[in-house]
């Protein structure tokens, strides 16, 4: 037990009129105590549970999130222009379908390098992650961080593993496993952003929760919290979704009905691998369907909000032409073979 990390705890775990939020030096300390072994078990389930009742403070998030950026993951720095970051929920999906690699590798065919970054059996879904789905189909997704970072520069597109830049996360999975909760590791760990990649799209679930904490989103150019399928980035047709900029100039209502998506496709898949792996590899192959639009949806209001596309209508046909005329596999063929 540490008596010093005790304070952390009663700021946050006292009764209603007393409990409080966190200072931003408070919360680098606590989450060096917490990652360096100082705070037993018990106090950092304590905190994981007053913080999840009390609800997150965007200094905690923000001084979370930059000593572990700072102190204890390993980034890297890859030579590429407008590099983007996708963090989708290290939890994965468990209901939908899991489209992010399809997603990357539209963005990468349309000359925009891409990263993303994830673990595996992260509470509180443990569900199907685009890590899995990249080895599924034959891209490597279990390189150290220095080969990811050569691959980005060799054909524009990783993937990083935690268990390869940020191991100590793996080791903290064991005590967030025992809530059956989300808790504040599910949302800083969508902000790593381990390549300091100018642009960042992270995955969220609720509109007023990312309201609250835009702040704290971490491309070093711009970024945008997606309300996205299953608190994923995947942009559901036939319904609006909520793009939260830094600030609001940036923010974005997708109306799918502008691109002629008026119907909802709603891509119902069970938590089995090989099916998603094979959802991903028939909308690579071209092949048009609801997860088809849906690739292209996101991959499209993507590139316009980075400035590759004049409007999401531009965008939209961009990425359905790169799908159908094969550049996407052309792209995930060079991928693959690296």
């Amino acid at each position: 037990m540490s008596d010093q990390f005790k304070q952390f705890l009663r700021a946050t775990g006292r009764g209603e009129k007393l409990k409080r939020d966190l200072t931003y030096d408070e919360s680098v300390a606590c989450m060096r105590m917490l990652l360096d072994g100082t705070a037993a078990d018990a106090q950092i389930g304590a905190l994981l549970l007053t913080q999840r009742v009390k609800g997150e403070g965007v200094d905690e998030i923000n001084g979370f999130t930059n000593v572990i950026r700072d102190e204890f993951l390993t980034r890297i720095r890859p030579q590429v222009g407008g590099l983007v970051d996708i963090a989708c929920p290290y939890n994965g999906k468990s209901k939908t379908a899991q489209l992010a690699p399809a997603v990357a590798l539209t963005l990468v065919a349309a000359g925009v390098p891409t990263i993303l970054h994830g673990g595996e059996n992260v509470p509180t879904k443990s569900g199907i992650t685009p890590g899995q789905v990249l080895r599924g189909l034959g891209i490597p997704a279990d390189l150290d961080p220095k080969s990811v970072e050569k691959m980005i520069e060799t054909v524009g597109f990783g993937f990083l593993d935690m268990a390869q830049f940020f191991p100590k996360w793996v080791d903290f999975l064991g005590i967030r496993h025992l809530f059956g909760l989300r808790t504040v590791a599910n949302t800083i760990e969508k902000l790593f952003n381990p390549a300091d990649a100018p642009f960042q799209f992270s995955g969220f679930f609720h509109a007023n929760y990312m309201e609250r904490i835009r702040s704290t989103q971490t491309g070093t150019q711009a970024s945008w919290m997606v309300q996205g399928e299953e608190g994923s980035i995947e942009m559901a047709s036939g319904r609006r979704t909520k793009i939260i900029g830094t600030s609001l100039e940036t923010d974005l209502t997708l109306s799918p009905a502008d691109v002629g998506l008026a119907e909802r496709e709603r891509i119902t898949v069970p938590a089995e691998l090989s099916q998603h792996v094979a959802i991903n590899q028939a909308v690579i192959n071209g092949e048009v369907g609801p997860a088809h639009d849906q690739v292209a949806l996101t991959a499209g209001t993507i590139l316009h909000l980075v400035g590759r596309e004049s409007s999401v209508s531009a965008g939209f046909v961009a990425a359905q032409r790169l799908l159908i005329d094969r550049q996407v596999a052309r792209t995930y063929e060079v991928i693959r073979m690296k």
